[in-house]
């Protein structure tokens, strides 16, 4: 209805936000607004300040992509840093906000308004869980500890930390180059796909993360996604007949992305390809060029995070 920019983010907050239990998500929901908030104030204070000049532009935004991933590993509330990582690496690396020929009001307009569409999608989530958390049993759950430090006690002391960050800073800065490089707009979302294929915590071989996120890709972005564009949206002559299909989807895909931590990280990758297929545009999209597009930027993505973090060295 209000046409927010890059609303394919939003849904795909709605679903990889971690729902343990309705009260831990909606908790988890208030830590990601937090991030939401800090990723917008860091971007738009980059582009306040470096719009106009190419080479500190271009270090402030490798720099915030080595910061993106070490607070991914450093802080001590993921909840934070999922909301703060793809917030940050999408505003300052998209080209179009660097380089439109408009007033800067219009670049920040951009930002705040796919931060509002992020921060939409959590709030989405935390009113559900607390709406079906009332209503319904809770699932049970051992209580833990929550620590009231931002970082982890070994956040400056640890090298993995710095030998993650420097690895997703690196395939992103590749990934950043060659899109523009190459000047294809459509791979735009090759940067966000390395902090969501970033192997965090995920148990396997290198093969296999990498048979993961193909999988992943092709279910989400060319089974669900093309197959709905080519299959289903056509026949579809209502607003009703739009989303019902798009929410039987999206309900399993959802399944995998709150699974165990192998099946949650299939899951992003699924939820990534097939939330950027259908929701580019505001309805029914007539052209599979844009879903083309934007299926390579993952798959750049994919290929990049494959090679730095697993290929390249360990």
């Amino acid at each position: 209805i209000f046409r927010l920019p890059n609303v394919f983010l939003g849904i795909f907050y709605a679903v990889a936000i971690a729902r343990a239990d309705p009260r831990a998500a909606v908790r988890n929901g208030f830590y990601i607004l937090l991030g939401n908030i800090a990723a917008f104030l860091v971007a738009a204070t980059g582009i306040a300040l470096f719009l106009d000049h190419p080479l500190p532009r271009f270090i402030f935004i490798v720099s915030i992509f080595f910061l993106a991933f070490f607070t991914t590993r450093a802080l001590a509330n993921p909840g934070i840093a999922f909301g703060f990582t793809i917030i940050v690496v999408a505003a300052v690396s998209v080209p179009i906000i660097w380089s439109r020929p408009n007033p800067l009001r219009l670049d920040l307009e951009t930002t705040v308004w796919t931060t509002a569409g992020i921060m939409l999608g959590t709030i989405a989530t935390m009113a559900t869980e607390w709406v079906f958390g009332s209503i319904g049993t809770p699932r049970t759950q051992a209580a833990t500890p929550h620590s009231q430090s931002l970082l982890v006690a070994d956040a400056f002391t640890n090298p993995e930390y710095v030998s993650f960050a420097i690895k997703g800073c690196l395939a992103a800065t590749i990934c950043y180059v060659f899109w523009n490089a190459i000047a294809w707009p459509g791979l735009g979302v090759c940067t966000v796909t390395c902090v969501i294929a970033a192997p965090l915590g995920v148990q396997g071989s290198a093969r296999q993360r990498l048979i993961t996120r193909f999988i992943g890709l092709l279910l989400g972005g060319v089974v669900f996604g093309i197959g709905s564009e080519v299959f289903l949206i056509p026949r579809a002559d209502s607003i009703v007949g739009f989303v019902l299909p798009l929410a039987a989807i999206i309900a399993i895909i959802a399944w995998f992305a709150t699974s165990s931590p192998r099946l949650s990280y299939f899951g992003r990758q699924c939820s990534l390809a097939y939330c950027i297929t259908i929701f580019q545009v505001f309805g029914p999209n007539a052209s599979l060029v844009a879903s083309r597009d934007r299926l390579c930027g993952i798959l750049l993505g994919i290929v990049v995070t494959w090679l730095v973090f697993d290929v390249g060295w360990n």
